[in-house]
């Protein structure tokens, strides 16, 4: 590794590589650093969905009839739907997010205002806040769905290997090394 030349002001290749990422970054266009905002915030908040749903699933609600396992299942659901969310930003799998927050919300609303395979839930606030995660992890979810696919973006692989490897080397600094 070499060191700054301070004489001429030049850094050095380990430097330069660290200038460029920056310039890579700042030169993204801002539509494209939206949806990856969006992306990493759906992606966040399903996971959030799914931490609270195990954490009910492991402190008592394994044992109610029914309501148990598809406790597990959300569990299941969420941090799968946020993975995929997370590694390929596809606008259908964002839609399934979206679709599976609303959903989630709406069997809450449901097992508070009428009861739910003859559980009926307790409004807590630790419940309006999971409802509040529901609703920002859909509408992010459901924006980034909406959302124009970028320019230049192909419908298929545009490299061996597949989609991702040709989306990672096209918009993530240092990519090609990372495969």
């Amino acid at each position: 590794m070499t060191t700054p030349n301070v004489q001429s002001g030049q850094a050095g290749p380990a430097g330069r590589r660290g200038i460029q990422r920056r310039r890579r970054l700042a030169a993204w266009p801002p539509r494209r650093l939206q949806q990856l905002g969006l992306r990493l915030a759906g992606a966040g908040l399903l996971a959030a969905t799914g931490a609270i749903h195990l954490d009910l699933y492991l402190t008592g609600y394994r044992s109610i009839p029914t309501l148990g396992w598809l406790f597990l299942l959300q569990v299941i659901t969420a941090f799968g739907l946020a993975a995929t969310v997370l590694a390929t930003g596809s606008r259908l799998i964002a839609a399934a997010g979206a679709g599976f927050a609303l959903a989630t919300l709406g069997g809450y609303l449901l097992s508070v205002w009428i009861g739910l395979f003859g559980f009926k839930e307790v409004r807590t606030t630790a419940g309006i806040v999971a409802g509040v995660i529901e609703v920002a992890a859909f509408a992010a979810l459901a924006a980034l769905a909406a959302a124009p696919a970028p320019r230049g973006q192909q419908a298929g692989p545009a490299t061996a290997g597949g989609p991702l490897r040709a989306r990672l080397q096209a918009g993530l600094p240092g990519a090609p090394a990372a495969p």
